[in-house]
């Protein structure tokens, strides 16, 4: 897929005054398979992320997903260059590469993140950015975040959500889901479950009306600290997924 290797080319040309500097190690990694379900409609999801320390303060992070949506197989790859000041925090910049499998549709995405403690149970993440779809042009803009809260060490519960404006000739929206989960960090072996209930839709011009989104997940980790409690600098950034409300809806 031609998106790895720009993907790829992105990344590394973001990282390589760090790593002229040390040489990578690893720190963790997760495998997730999932389930998101729309309109009677469910759909399988893949991501695998890893994550690499450069120096004692910086990191870089891949995630490489597989989506299986109503017009093809969508596959995706993220970089994510992050620096850690300090305990409980952490910022960087992302870049974002997604194409449509035997379609010529392919999106690009770059900006800034930072995720940070609230308080010894409480996190926040945030991202923000631009990119374009390929072909016509298709500009966006685009906002995600999240809030966690740890109930105990096994159980933490989130709302999560994202906001996205899509501007071309000829379509003309804002896109947006909301959604309220949990997660179970199991005691027995690095697994952790996800499932969350949301609604997403779009509003303007060519707006479709709300529907509800359900999503399910089983991920299976290496070298992550195995508690809801894990601060910001222990943790993976999240995917990067500015078009979802349209690929939710077989709109891309």
């Amino acid at each position: 897929m031609k998106s790895a290797a720009l993907a790829a080319t992105f990344a590394l040309t973001l990282a390589a005054p760090a790593l002229a500097q040390s040489s990578l190690g690893f720190t963790q990694a997760e495998a997730r398979i999932g389930a998101v379900s729309l309109d009677g409609e469910t759909r399988a999801t893949g991501t695998l992320a890893i994550d690499f320390a450069i120096t004692a303060h910086h990191g870089l992070q891949f995630d490489l997903g597989l989506t299986d949506q109503e017009t093809g197989l969508l596959g995706s790859i993220d970089g994510h260059l992050y620096m850690v000041p300090g305990p409980g925090r952490k910022y960087g910049l992302f870049g974002h590469v997604a194409d449509l499998d035997g379609v010529d549709a392919t999106t690009f995405a770059l900006g800034a993140e930072a995720m940070v403690d609230l308080g010894a149970n409480t996190r926040a993440e945030a991202k923000a950015g631009i990119g374009i779809r390929n072909p016509g042009s298709f500009d966006f803009i685009f906002a995600q975040g999240a809030l966690e809260h740890a109930l105990s060490d096994r159980v933490g519960i989130y709302v999560a959500g994202m906001v996205a404006d899509y501007d071309e000739s000829d379509f003309s929206a804002t896109g947006y889901e909301g959604r309220i989960g949990a997660r179970w960090y199991l005691a027995s072996a690095p697994v952790v479950i996800d499932a969350s209930v949301g609604r997403s839709g779009l509003w303007g011009d060519d707006s479709l009306k709300a529907e509800t989104v359900a999503r399910l997940s089983v991920s299976l980790t290496l070298g992550a600290d195995r508690s809801a409690r894990a601060p910001s600098e222990r943790r993976l950034f999240r995917s990067v997924a500015p078009l979802a409300p349209l690929q939710l809806r077989g709109l891309e």
